[in-house]
């Protein structure tokens, strides 16, 4: 699609949702930024913290592996659905795995009150807390702010389906996975141009700057951006089904699908449709029902931007925003979002396409997508006045998969920022003198990047990582501290002597050594060391039970 688009302006920003009958845009063009000169409300507290970056953030043994299931009976039933990844978790790090039990539909205020009071009592060094942490269901059981408060500083998914044999089935398909590693994966970007406004400026703002600036690194050397990129000109569900057939990190682009106009027919036909990925009036719509166990990106990472794509809140968190646009002659938004949430006592949910693609034996290990709203601000940042575009925080993230990090490697490279605006956003707010104008288009980037959530097993990998290269003879010497280890020789002196390593290792565990340093004296590379390190910490806890 060629030529330009009615409201796609530097002075618009873009809703991706639209009805889901005549898949009509929610907003038909793009929203004048001077609009939001109202002054934004603030629903959410910034960070009390921001991330500690240990070493080692893709290592198990180091960072340790979590679950965060719902009390009560569901609660017992989901983990032991879950039991054989739990298992598998807890021999990879070397010590038993964490369960921590929440309250349903806890509010961001008790979110933050149960991180501080619960999750980071529960050991005596920040280190050792699990940084990895896997939820377990749907939103009602574990809500959405608990999520975002630990995926401040941690790396956290959730799994959520509607029947217990899907939590088995996908850690089947995980497990499988890991069991038979994949050294690439493909790169592929789609945006569904129909034709509207926010589809045109995601497509200009995001898709294809994310394929050029992947071609460049790309040009600079295969290590820069690990796969060929691959735009996709499919218009139709079907050809775009065909096009993702194998193993991959998908960045798609699309409206989402609302409430048709006059509401959902049932909560029943809202679940199974609500968030699917529309195609345009004439090629209708892909839902979760769509994909049974088609091939979609398997193995891969799905990374949908489109609204509702993860699910639906109970309170969207822009509709006194909306509202403000109203006044400005845009009423129609209003009245769809609020028709697009549960109605009332109906509790919020994920949506029924990630459900599906998750559950499905040959669809992807991880996605990524929005609860709530999908805006233009999140890639366009407007506050410093003309658009800023922001590309690479999204190729980041899918340059950290193809290099072989954990999905919550990689998705947390994304919601950092979300941590730094929130910090800023507060700066702000305690300055009387600040400009309302760009503190409401900040308060709308921090929403936008709020509602990302990942889905899947934060430690699931698309690709393996690249293994350090292999020394030649690398004989195992008697004494070795536990079975397996592999005491490398030193280029000086052959075999290293297993008092000098174990002293070097004691110092890495007293955290007063440097790896580099210590590598070096031992004629061992940084990255030899570093595994040693790591299976020998390993290998003690284990012995110890830890």
């Amino acid at each position: 699609m060629c030529g330009r688009i009615a409201g796609v302006t530097d002075d618009a920003s873009g809703l991706l949702l639209v009805d889901a009958l005549t898949h009509a845009p929610a907003l038909g063009h793009g929203v004048p930024l001077a609009t939001t000169r109202a002054q934004a409300p603030t629903t959410m507290p910034a960070p009390a913290q921001l991330g500690d970056d240990h070493e080692h953030p893709n290592d198990l043994a180091v960072q340790r592996w979590a679950v965060i299931a719902p009390e009560g009976r569901e609660g017992d039933e989901l983990l032991a659905q879950v039991d054989p990844l739990l298992k598998a978790r807890e021999r990879e790090q070397g010590a038993a795995v964490r369960v921590f039990r929440v309250a349903p539909a806890m509010t961001a205020d008790e979110a933050s009150r149960w991180k501080r009071t619960v999750y980071l009592q529960s050991e005596r060094h920040r280190r050792d807390l699990p940084r990895y942490q896997l939820i377990l269901g749907d939103l009602h059981l574990v809500s959405q702010d608990l999520q975002i408060s630990q995926a401040v500083d941690g790396f956290v998914g959730r799994l959520a389906f509607d029947r217990g044999e899907q939590y088995a089935a996908y850690c089947e398909k995980l497990l499988a996975a890991e069991s038979h590693p994949a050294s690439r994966a493909h790169a592929i970007f789609q945006a569904v141009r129909d034709g509207t406004a926010a589809t045109e400026l995601g497509y200009r703002g995001l898709i294809r700057p994310c394929v050029e600036l992947a071609r460049d690194l790309r040009g600079r050397g295969v290590d820069e951006f690990p796969a060929e990129p691959l735009e996709l000109g499919s218009e139709e569900p079907d050809e775009f089904l065909a096009a993702i057939r194998e193993r991959g990190v998908l960045l798609s682009l699309s409206h989402g699908l609302g409430a048709p106009r006059g509401g959902w027919s049932s909560s029943a036909a809202q679940r199974d449709s609500q968030g699917a990925m529309s195609f345009g009036r004439d090629f209708g719509a892909l839902r979760g029902a769509d994909l049974g166990s088609v091939p979609c990106v398997p193995g891969g990472l799905w990374f949908m931007f489109a609204c509702f794509g993860a699910g639906t809140p109970s309170v969207s968190k822009y509709v006194r925003w909306l509202r403000m646009l109203a006044a400005h002659g845009e009423p129609d938004a209003v009245d769809q979002v609020l028709a697009s949430l549960p109605p009332s006592g109906s509790p919020p949910f994920i949506a029924a396409l990630p459900k599906a693609a998750l559950a499905n034996p040959r669809g992807p290990l991880a996605f990524i997508g929005h609860i709530d709203l999908a805006w233009t601000y999140s890639f366009r940042e407007t506050d410093l006045g003309r658009p800023i575009l922001r590309t690479g925080r999204f190729l980041d993230t899918m340059t950290s998969l193809l290099r072989g990090n954990r999905v919550g490697v990689a998705f947390d490279a994304l919601f950092r920022w979300f941590a730094q605006v929130s910090v800023e956003l507060g700066t702000l707010d305690a300055e009387e003198s600040a400009d309302p104008l760009r503190r409401a288009r900040m308060w709308m980037l921090r929403q936008d990047l709020a509602g990302f959530m990942l889905l899947g097993d934060p430690a699931a990998r698309v690709v393996t990582q690249a293994a350090p290269a292999a020394r030649a003879a690398a004989p195992i010497v008697p004494g070795n501290f536990f079975p397996g280890m592999t005491v490398l020789p030193s280029a000086a002196s052959g075999p290293v002597e297993l008092t000098r390593l174990e002293a070097a290792l004691g110092q890495l565990l007293l955290g007063t050594g440097d790896v580099a340093r210590l590598a070096q004296g031992l004629g061992l590379t940084r990255a030899e060391l570093e595994d040693m390190f790591r299976r020998y910490r390993a290998g003690g806890r284990a012995a110890i039970g830890r």
